[in-house]
């Protein structure tokens, strides 16, 4: 990874993530990040996919760094402003769920829309993909599984009483994850459609993200409540949350993460140690997985509501953005990813998705 800028980096333990000096930018409120899953693109380049109110999807290459990033590729179509973006997991395809009461599937090389996902009733909120399959919830309080090839609903999930705000396949694609304001988690079998599991907090607070860890055992879910829960998900186990994240009144970080009123986004890290969720206080806050305990919490430049974080899948880089005043996708990275890099900066490199696309 080359050095972004020549810039000195802050000073920073080896342990902690500093602000990148470049940066991408949207017309209007960031609304949701992911990089690029590193299977699909060339070994040593990061990728990330960006999407806003502004209804666009823009893709950054952040190994072919500046002061501000130029998008590879901006994918332009739907009507109203899009609320989610989900890599496919095996080939250079985006989805995106939008306002517009659609998905839509994109060729991240060529930014062209390849197929349009129609049947939802409301704003489609959340969406999910794997190899040949596609997942989406919306407002109109279903789920709905797609066909990614031909674009047809093979089947309709009657999931939840209140609008649907994460869905999420598991790790092997045989189970979808779903979340509501209704406050319930449920877990679906993809063959049958068949319900496996429910899973609630006491006072069934309103779910408003959802993701699966990398071993695939356990959920991570925010519910409005200013509270992250980590969940086992086996029909075995027990219903009982085995971790919970906060910043309660009394801590050394009291306040810094709140979510009451926006979905803001909670992952995890590359080397699965941590937990990271934007706040409504314009933080990114940095959690230890298995002491609950804050690790860092990062500053953006504006403050404004994070509405988005992601991490990257083998390098420590995260991602950010939200309601801030700039409107700019923010990077961080700890100390060593770009210094140690040997890669060349001299000419126009190629963007390594195309690279990747055509070998």
């Amino acid at each position: 990874m080359t050095s972004p800028a020549n810039k000195k980096r802050p000073l920073v333990s080896k342990d902690e993530f500093y602000l990148l000096p470049f940066h991408g930018e949207h017309k209007r409120a960031v609304s949701t990040l992911q990089f690029a899953p590193s299977n699909i693109i060339k070994p040593d380049s990061v990728m990330c996919a960006s999407a806003s109110a502004d209804g666009t999807a823009k893709i950054w290459d952040i190994s072919l760094s500046s002061s501000q990033l130029k998008p590879l590729g901006t994918c332009v179509g739907h009507a109203r402003g899009i609320n989610q973006v989900s890599w496919n997991r095996a080939a250079p395809f985006l989805a995106t769920a939008s306002d517009d009461r659609t998905v839509r599937l994109w060729d991240a090389v060529t930014a062209e829309a390849l197929v349009e996902f129609r049947g939802h009733s409301s704003f489609v909120f959340c969406v999910d993909q794997t190899n040949n399959m596609l997942v989406s919830g919306s407002f109109d309080e279903t789920v709905k599984l797609w066909d990614v090839r031909c674009g047809e609903c093979v089947c309709t999930l009657p999931a939840h009483s209140d609008p649907v705000t994460a869905v999420s396949f598991g790790r092997d694609g045989t189970t979808i994850a779903s979340a509501s304001h209704d406050g319930l988690i449920r877990i679906w079998d993809v063959a049958t459609g068949e319900c496996l599991k429910t899973i609630y907090a006491a006072g069934n607070p309103p779910v408003s993200t959802l993701r699966y860890a990398p071993n695939g055992k356990y959920l991570l879910a925010g519910t409005l409540d200013s509270v992250l829960r980590l969940w086992p998900v086996s029909r075995t186990a027990s219903n009982q949350c085995v971790q919970s994240y906060a910043t309660h009144q009394g801590t050394t970080h009291a306040g810094a993460h709140v979510h009451s009123r926006y979905s803001t986004v909670a992952t995890f890290t590359s080397d699965g140690k941590s937990v990271v969720v934007g706040s409504e206080t314009g933080k990114v806050v940095v959690y230890d997985l298995q002491t609950a305990e804050v690790q860092q919490v990062l500053k953006h430049e504006n403050d404004g509501v994070i509405l988005a974080v992601d991490a990257h899948d083998k390098l420590p880089f995260l991602c950010s953005g939200g309601m801030t005043s700039d409107r700019k996708v923010s990077f961080w990275a700890k100390p060593g990813v770009f210094e140690d890099s040997t890669m060349s900066t001299e000419g126009e490199p190629e963007s390594s998705l195309h690279k990747k696309a055509r070998n």
